[in-house]
């Protein structure tokens, strides 16, 4: 019964490739439609309900005193079916700080269970859990810092089940139409499953933004970033265009680079943004070769911003 549980913990993170010998890899995926659908460029995405998973430190500098949203995500559907929800948000404290609570579910599909003689007994649903908290503080003028912990909870299998501590830290620089974001997220302890320790998939992500006022209603926001797992070394690299029309409409285009070496998949990527008097909607969809995992995978996200 062991040996099958190892196998099956090794199974599941070899789904993810550029991941394998880690665990809880949903903490590396986008929540935010916006950001997944311009190539995963979160370090310097501007602040919203999901900031406390994209750059927490863009909070402080938010013009917006508060939102919250909830978003649902179909992820590899066409190899895997993976399902990811989240909801989060953050609100202003003052003129300085602001708070960001969020909570991530991500949900494998169900496998049978077999007794010693093959038989099945049952099924069980993988799943995985974190709980986030985070504080975003403006330092000074343009510069904030911020910094969110997690609690995380993995369970593979009905005896395999382990649950860690992690931090992650960020900042962002926004003099004018330019924007700078660092982050280091997943710093934390490993998951231990009762037979062997886990990392978390730590990373370090740089990006920068720029914004382009084309005449009275039409934005043009270009980003890109470029990030590193620091356990096994593997290379990201992101890009992203948004137009936005009278801050009413947004079409988005990306792509994302992995280190094919690390196993690591690239994709293209594409969106609509929708916002009327502060409720958004958004929606990202990947498109890859036929035989890549992330072909087809698809997220949404409906908010409210105040």
């Amino acid at each position: 019964m062991k040996h099958s549980y190892i196998c099956l913990i090794v199974s599941m993170l070899a789904a993810f490739g550029s991941l394998y010998g880690q665990t809880a890899q949903f903490l590396t995926l986008p929540i935010d439609a916006r950001t997944m659908s311009m190539g995963s460029t979160g370090a310097v995405a501007p602040a919203n309900a999901f900031a406390i998973y994209n750059n927490n430190a863009a909070t402080a500098l938010s013009s917006l005193r508060g939102a919250f949203a909830a978003s649902y995500t179909m992820w590899q559907p066409a190899t895997t079916d993976n399902q990811l929800m989240s909801l989060s948000g953050f609100i202003k404290m003052g003129k300085r700080s602001a708070i960001s609570l969020g909570s991530r579910l991500f949900l494998y599909p169900a496998y049978d269970l077999s007794n010693p003689q093959g038989s099945v007994t049952g099924t069980f649903k993988p799943r995985e859990l974190s709980v986030d908290l985070g504080y975003a503080y403006n330092i000074s003028g343009p510069l904030s810092a911020a910094a969110t912990v997690h609690y995380i909870s993995s369970r593979m299998g009905p005896e395999a089940a382990g649950s860690a501590f992690a931090a992650d830290l960020g900042l962002m620089y926004q003099p004018g139409n330019l924007s700078l974001g660092l982050t280091a997220t997943n710093l934390g302890s490993k998951i231990d499953y009762g037979y062997e320790p886990y990392s978390l998939p730590a990373q370090i992500k740089l990006g920068a933004a720029y914004r382009i006022g084309l005449q009275d209603k039409n934005l043009l926001t270009a980003a890109v970033q470029a990030g590193c797992l620091i356990v096994n070394s593997g290379i990201t690299a992101g890009i992203g265009l948004e137009y936005s029309y009278s801050n009413l409409l947004s079409v988005r285009i990306g792509g994302h680079y992995g280190n094919p070496e690390k196993g690591i998949p690239s994709h293209l990527s594409a969106g609509l943004g929708f916002n009327f008097k502060g409720l958004t909607l958004n929606a990202a969809y990947l498109l890859a070769q036929k035989d890549s995992p992330l072909a087809n995978s698809l997220s949404v996200g409906l908010g409210w911003a105040f």
